[in-house]
């Protein structure tokens, strides 16, 4: 039952689903959550809310005289093992990957008219991208090692909707990961999808500068996140979940990100899954200020920071998302042969499919071989000792990359 109160009346365990007051007049970033302890109820008060409304099925209602438990932290996590046993096999990986080719093409074509229409000033129908997140989803749910590995595969031209494209399709694996339900998953990556609009708002060359930027210019540059909520404001209803990504996915577990400078449980699910996929897809992009960092490289700066920048328990998460050795890395193997990580197995995230393409010892391609490393029979190159870079062995990180 809803019911609307004065925020006098508000007490710990209820749980608001109203303010009363827009997003803009005020600093409280949720317009959904439960009261914790009555230093937030005085914080609404100084931001001049008046009233709430809140959900007696979800908290208390003003003549209970308990709150409600919550689930424990975590127990919606499941194994990558158990997401892949249960996820139908309807199309091959090849057959599975040349949907993907088409999908990412639509799903960009589709931002690029939304970044359009924003910095035109004309209406944002974000309802348009509805089906698009529903084929991502199905996409994998029928394969992980599509869609994600493929969407890392950029244009530099075209970086800011193919990394908005990129960050969906991470953030649906990791949200199946995580065991979330299907409409949960979909908001998140419409949020994704629709984080950096509020760059159109902002001179491109300031956005590609390859330059360290001054104090001024990276204050605007962090003003694309209330901008990007100001165009959609204007525009369109998104879910709570599709707007706490585009608040939220530049703070920082430690309380040093922005807009909010918002800390650990602050944060939001959606905000703290939003943060780890939007750095790890913009280290393994080539930007003009800096080179791409390879996968396994980019995932150790995430384990590096885990705790800090980013909330520990969902880095770990992610690991087993994404791999050890995500699809698409150059690894050396015992035999030193070089390899590029073809898929992944869900029970052994050390020893991928992998596709053999190179002998560094003789510094000479070899005809490309499929092995599966985690079987001993038929694997004559050994386990793999470390990732490696393309450019160092003068490889085409494109050209290798799975097809």
């Amino acid at each position: 039952m809803i019911r609307k109160i004065p925020v006098r009346d508000l007490l710990p365990g209820m749980y608001v689903v109203d303010l009363h007051k827009r997003w803009l007049e005020h600093n409280i970033w949720r317009q959904h959550f439960l009261v914790r302890d009555d230093g937030q109820i005085a914080r609404l008060v100084e931001e001049g809310i008046v009233e709430v409304s809140i959900d007696t099925a979800r908290g208390l209602d003003v003549a209970q005289p308990e709150r409600p438990k919550s689930p424990p932290p975590g127990s919606q996590y499941r194994s990558l093992a158990d997401l892949k046993a249960s996820r139908p096999r309807q199309v091959s990986l090849a057959e599975e990957r040349r949907r993907a080719v088409l999908l990412l093409r639509e799903a960009n074509d589709h931002v690029v008219e939304l970044m359009l229409a924003a910095r035109g000033g004309r209406h944002v129908d974000a309802a348009r991208l509805e089906p698009v997140v529903g084929r991502m989803l199905e996409s994998v749910q029928r394969n992980p090692d599509a869609l994600a590995p493929l969407a890392r595969l950029k244009q530099s031209q075209h970086y800011d909707t193919e990394h908005a494209v990129a960050t969906a399709a991470l953030i649906i694996a990791f949200g199946r990961q995580q065991g979330l339900p299907a409409p949960e998953i979909e908001k998140l990556a419409l949020g994704t999808l629709l984080k950096d609009i509020g760059q159109a708002a902002i001179d491109a060359r300031l956005i590609g500068k390859p330059g360290m930027l001054s104090q001024a210019e990276y204050s605007v540059v962090q003003s694309h996140v209330e901008e990007g909520l100001a165009v959609l404001e204007a525009t369109v209803r998104l879910p709570e979940t599709a707007v706490a990504v585009v608040l939220e996915h530049h703070e920082r577990y430690n309380g040093c990100g922005y807009p909010y400078r918002m800390a650990g449980d602050e944060i939001s699910l959606a905000g703290r899954m939003a943060a780890i996929v939007d750095t790890y897809d913009a280290m393994t992009s080539e930007r003009p200020y800096r080179a791409a960092l390879s996968p396994s490289d980019a995932l150790r700066q995430l384990f590096d920071q885990s705790g800090s920048q980013f909330d520990p328990a969902l880095v770990a998460a992610f690991v087993h998302t994404v791999g050890v050795y995500p699809v698409g890395t150059l690894v050396m193997l015992e035999s030193r042969h070089l390899a590029v990580v073809e898929q992944q197995h869900a029970d052994n995230l050390l020893s991928p499919i992998v596709r053999v393409i190179y002998h560094a010892g003789r510094r000479q391609y070899v005809e490309p071989v499929e092995v599966d490393l985690a079987r001993k029979v038929g694997n004559h190159y050994g386990q793999i000792v470390g990732a490696e870079s393309y450019e160092r062995w003068g490889l085409s990180p494109l050209r290798w990359q799975p097809a």
